[in-house]
């Protein structure tokens, strides 16, 4: 697919002691068939070799700036990165995920058909082990135009790796709110910026695979605690500023995410953290989640994988990607 623009767009990468995922995800980056693309990487205080790492593939590809900073958080980075950012089209990365070779070119194709009220475009995405291994995927959400009021309810545009945006609608928004991870709330910076980007613009979805986002032990995602807190915090705010948004949006909204809390916990191989979200997400979704639960005791369910490895470069065959493990896909 050939985009219909020529315009470039900065990829913004934030890593902080990534040295055992950054290069993979840079070589996704610089290996994407379209290539008028400069990435912005970020090092957000890295006490391990990263900034070796970057400067190395700075030196080797002119397309690659590095910029490096005391540890402020991902939010503060990629902030910094879209202030350098020359192009008019903004594609995050985080350092341990990484894309399919087609990510830019099918977006920018989508986002520049979408026309100027089109804020983002979205895609579909698999989660992956550590050694990038596809464990599962997403529901294959078709949701496009005018749709604060259902991304609100779930977060259909996935995590930070997966959106291209117009670089001035992430101005107008003031970029990724970086009083998150003060206030120990941390997680949800990329779903509130496409909350405030979804009020005042269109949204659009290429569906199809085009992200592998990695899923770690310890990573921010899996700390549920701290994402409900970040879930909490985002929503308040919403809420404070649009008293006319009805109630039940956001009741809908805490159902989902706790049960998407309730995957990732069966996911770490915890079936009491699994119980105790579904059970805060609704009994219509605990009822759903007890067969994959009893999968985790009777260890016939966990773990089972779609036999692919996602590497840079390389086409994902999206036709043996297995369905989700846990039905996502209530809304």
């Amino acid at each position: 697919m050939s985009p219909i623009t020529d315009d470039l767009v900065s990829v913004i990468l934030p890593v902080h002691n990534g040295v055992k995922f950054v290069e993979v995800a840079l070589e996704s980056a610089l290996r994407q068939t379209y290539r008028n693309l400069e990435v912005l990487a970020v090092d957000d205080g890295s006490t391990d070799g990263t900034l070796k790492i970057l400067e190395k593939y700075a030196a080797r590809d002119p397309r690659v700036r590095v910029f490096s900073q005391a540890n402020g958080g991902v939010a503060r980075a990629r902030n910094r990165a879209i202030a350098e950012a020359r192009g008019d089209f903004i594609a995050p990365l985080d350092a341990d995920d990484l894309w399919g070779p087609s990510k830019i070119a099918s977006q920018l194709q989508r986002l520049t058909e979408s026309g100027e009220e089109t804020g983002f475009v979205y895609s579909w995405w698999v989660w992956i082990d550590s050694n990038g291994v596809v464990l599962d995927r997403s529901p294959r959400w078709r949701i496009e135009g005018e749709a604060f009021e259902e991304l609100i309810q779930i977060n259909f545009s996935g995590n930070a790796s997966v959106p291209l945006f117009r670089k001035r609608c992430i101005q107008e928004a003031g970029g990724y709110n970086e009083e998150l991870a003060a206030s120990d709330a941390g997680g949800c910076e990329d779903w509130e910026l496409v909350l405030r980007i979804a009020e005042h613009y269109k949204i659009a979805v290429v569906p199809d695979i085009l992200i592998g986002y990695r899923r770690l032990p310890g990573s921010m995602s899996t700390s549920c605690d701290r994402m409900w807190r970040s879930h909490q915090a985002v929503m308040r705010t919403i809420r404070k500023l649009r008293p006319d948004l009805d109630s039940r949006l956001f009741r809908r909204s805490d159902q989902q995410f706790a049960f998407y809390l309730a995957g990732v916990s069966f996911w770490s191989g915890d079936p009491l953290a699994t119980l105790r979200w579904a059970f805060r997400s609704g009994w219509r979704h605990l009822i759903l989640v007890l067969p994959y639960t009893a999968g985790i005791f009777t260890n016939r369910d966990r773990g089972k994988k779609g036999g692919q490895t996602m590497l840079p470069g390389v086409q994902l065959d999206t036709n043996g990607v297995p369905e989700p493990l846990l039905p996502y896909d209530t809304f």
